[in-house]
């Protein structure tokens, strides 16, 4: 790929994450389901604690890694379908490895509060770090793994 057509790629990928914080906050599932290649995979054992180790409040996050774009979308839905939710990514690093594949990484921070009652449920901040490929036309993830620099629960 020549500088154009890596830039290109670049700034698709980065609208291909603003578009998964944007579908999660405004409950867009089908959107949120277009981000992901059919055979995606997502770790979110470190969803709920600082590394996954199942010490802590987010011990049961160790069996949540979830495979295709499906399920994924799924697991998202059912996870802040009643809850508020705000996500900002920002600082995107993005490596063009092929005209098919790249790998990235992408600082966070999500606020989550019940939708209910307006009660917090967490704030956090930490990193994506992502491949994705180009897959019927477009850049999608393949696969996502979220880990916490920072987590404050309710």
């Amino acid at each position: 790929m020549d500088a154009y057509d890596q830039l290109l790629a670049i700034e698709q990928i980065k609208q291909l994450k603003a578009r998964y914080f944007r579908c999660m906050d405004t409950k867009d599932w089908a959107g949120l389901r277009a981000v992901f290649c059919d055979d995606a995979v997502f770790d979110a054992r470190a969803s709920l604690n600082m590394d996954g180790s199942g010490e802590g409040p987010g011990a049961e996050s160790n069996e949540w890694t979830y495979e295709g774009g499906d399920v994924i979308a799924g697991f998202v839905r059912d996870a802040i379908s009643t809850r508020r939710t705000v996500h900002h990514g920002h600082c995107h690093e993005v490596e063009i490895l092929s005209a098919t594949q790249a790998r990235g990484v992408i600082a966070m921070e999500d606020k989550v509060w019940e939708l209910a009652s307006g009660a917090p449920v967490l704030h956090g901040s930490g990193h994506y770090h992502e491949t994705y490929r180009h897959d019927n036309g477009a850049w999608r993830i393949l696969t996502s793994r979220l880990t916490r620099l920072y987590l404050k629960l309710g």
